[in-house]
């Protein structure tokens, strides 16, 4: 019965894909021409932000398909900079968010697969940081394995969810207001994507800060 479940949110997400397409497609166009005025260009505009979160989600619902019926999710290693990966995932979000990088972290991953883990473990930060303090990403060489920690002030995770924060559908509180389209899929996948890359992933919440710290040998399958 699992397995059905599992296997039909899988033809499902994936059939949504193509009219979703249409949608962003569409709203785009009409927004590259410009001949909206500017309340239509605003509705435009939040059409393909809505589009871009339903489009997340099923990439998490696919995932979650992948996880359970395959052997851990695909994953396409090579010469990854982090400093350059982690920059860029920065530059994709419009909020306060400090990096800092030291050292040599260069490894052989799958750079989409990680620009999706930490894009993860970014937004979640986001949403859960106290207003008016910024996310901390610090990416450092430890020996053979690189690590990364995403942290954020604001209010701890429930000491009895934190156990549970990596199982598919658990989720913190949600914060008022938030339009984030979270299914709870994105720490389960999060965590699929490091133990792909033969990594771990640890979460701690204590005193006013939440942290997730990554661990990554430069080779995925070979830790020291």
């Amino acid at each position: 019965m699992a397995e059905f479940r599992e296997l039909f949110i899988g033809i499902v997400g994936h059939d949504l894909r193509n009219p979703l397409g249409a949608i962003d497609i569409f709203a785009g166009t009409l927004l590259r021409r410009g001949k909206l005025d500017a309340p239509d260009a605003e509705l435009a505009a939040r059409i393909i932000g809505s589009s871009q979160r339903i489009s997340r989600m099923i990439t998490d619902l696919l995932d979650l398909t992948h996880a359970r019926l395959g052997n851990g999710l695909p994953i396409d290693p090579r010469l990854t900079d982090l400093r350059e990966l982690c920059r860029n995932v920065v530059d994709g979000f419009d909020a306060p968010i400090e990096l800092e990088v030291e050292g040599d972290v260069i490894g052989t991953w799958d750079p989409d697969r990680l620009a999706q883990l930490f894009s993860n473990l970014v937004r979640n930060a986001i949403e859960h940081a106290a207003p008016g303090t910024a996310v901390i990403i610090r990416a450092h060489a430890d020996v053979a394995d690189v690590v990364v920690e995403i942290s954020n002030r604001g209010d701890p995770i429930p000491a009895h969810v934190l156990p549970l924060i990596f199982e598919p559908f658990i989720r913190a509180k949600r914060r008022k207001g938030s339009t984030s389209g979270n299914l709870g899929l994105g720490l389960y996948i999060a965590k699929q994507i490091v133990l792909s890359h033969g990594g771990t992933l640890d979460a701690r919440s204590a005193d006013g800060t939440t942290s997730f710290v990554t661990r990554l040998p430069r080779s995925p399958g070979h830790r020291s």
